[in-house]
């Protein structure tokens, strides 16, 4: 079970746990091991610190709020409000706050995202299909080991292929993960090895949800705090794939003494939360309770590795649902994955063996 802790603000919740709870019995040879995700990826100790934080807020302080600013100050009030009531209730699952403030408190973590990414980056698995039906194993494609969780299928093609392999099938859960437009990451990420691809909203919007979701499916949508994103989800995204608009929860990100993994700041600064927002084919759905909830958690110290939000989402899905992940960049048991790194983060590199 990766939910530690639930009540009426929300949750917290373990990614670690959850994968480890994947690959207790994974079948190695002729043998069976048990595997974990490695523990430095999530030994975020200490909140990150910008080294530019006090020009930066002075800058912000002189410049007045605007219109656009305002839904994410709100946001900014509740996600506080709630994580400090729900927090009280935490403190036997954090370690004792940590006094190192340095750039080098979080190096295990950093340390380890790095080597995983390089290493699971030199695979280059494209244009492949394939599926497991047994028990976890490892498996070797092109000279490089995998691990596969039980009864999974995986399509590690480009999203706007997505018709040409799915055009039958429908999912009652849809998670999506989109790499949205952001100039800056763009202007960044080009001067590195591991950029890739973005989309503009348009281009997401465009995606056949509707034809892919089952009556009464659901869809939830991974989003940054940016108010243009967010609007074109409730606005166009929605409407184009006949879904609802029914709940919108917070991921809120904690080192492991239970510190936010950065200040709330003012907008538009960088935020320790992201947005899950989830949309239904029935609009009057018990989903709605979930509204303004909060998901804590420690985070991968991996890019765009999301904790999978299946513990949560259980109870308002059928038995033995049909699930879908696009942009997926890792592969979950029962579950389909689409999209050109669909098993990156299977790579053995970001795992341990237990035994």
């Amino acid at each position: 079970m990766s939910i530690l802790h639930s009540s009426n603000c929300g949750w917290f919740i373990s990614h670690s746990e959850l994968i480890q709870n994947c690959y207790h019995k994974v079948k190695v040879d002729e043998n069976q091991c048990s595997f974990k995700l490695n523990e430095n990826l999530f030994k975020i100790v200490s909140p990150f610190q910008d080294l530019n934080d006090k020009n930066l807020n002075r800058k912000r302080k002189r410049a007045p709020q605007t219109v656009e600013h305002t839904d994410l100050l709100q946001c900014i009030e509740h996600v506080r409000k709630v994580y400090n009531q729900l927090v009280c209730q935490l403190s036997h699952h954090f370690l004792p706050k940590t006094k190192d403030f340095s750039k080098s408190a979080n190096r295990d973590a950093l340390e380890t995202s790095v080597k995983v990414y390089t290493e699971s980056g030199q695979t280059a698995v494209l244009n492949i299909v394939g599926s497991n039906d047994e028990q976890a194993k490892l498996v070797e494609i092109n000279r490089f080991t995998f691990i596969f969780p039980s009864n999974c299928k995986f399509y590690c093609k480009d999203i706007s292929a997505i018709n040409d392999y799915l055009s039958n099938e429908q999912y009652d859960l849809i998670v999506l993960d989109p790499p949205w437009w952001n100039k800056y990451i763009r202007r960044k990420k080009a001067k590195t090895n591991d950029g890739y691809q973005m989309m503009f909203n348009d281009d997401i919007k465009e995606l056949p949800i509707d034809s892919l979701l089952k009556r009464g499916g659901i869809v939830v949508v991974w989003c940054t705090n940016s108010k243009q994103h967010l609007d074109a989800i409730h606005s166009e995204f929605f409407p184009k794939w006949k879904v609802n608009f029914v709940a919108r929860l917070f991921w809120l990100k904690v080192t492991q003494s239970g510190e936010t993994v950065c200040k709330f700041s003012e907008p538009p600064g960088k935020q320790p939360f992201e947005q899950i927002i989830i949309g239904s084919i029935n609009k009057q759905s018990e989903l709605q309770l979930l509204n303004d909830k909060i998901v804590v958690s420690i985070p991968s110290a991996l890019h765009s590795h999301k904790p999978p939000l299946t513990e949560i989402l259980k109870s308002h899905l059928p038995e033995n649902p049909k699930c879908l992940e696009i942009f997926a960049r890792y592969l979950l048991p029962n579950w389909t994955s689409f999209g050109l790194e669909a098993i990156r983060f299977q790579h053995l590199s970001l795992y341990k063996n237990c035994d």
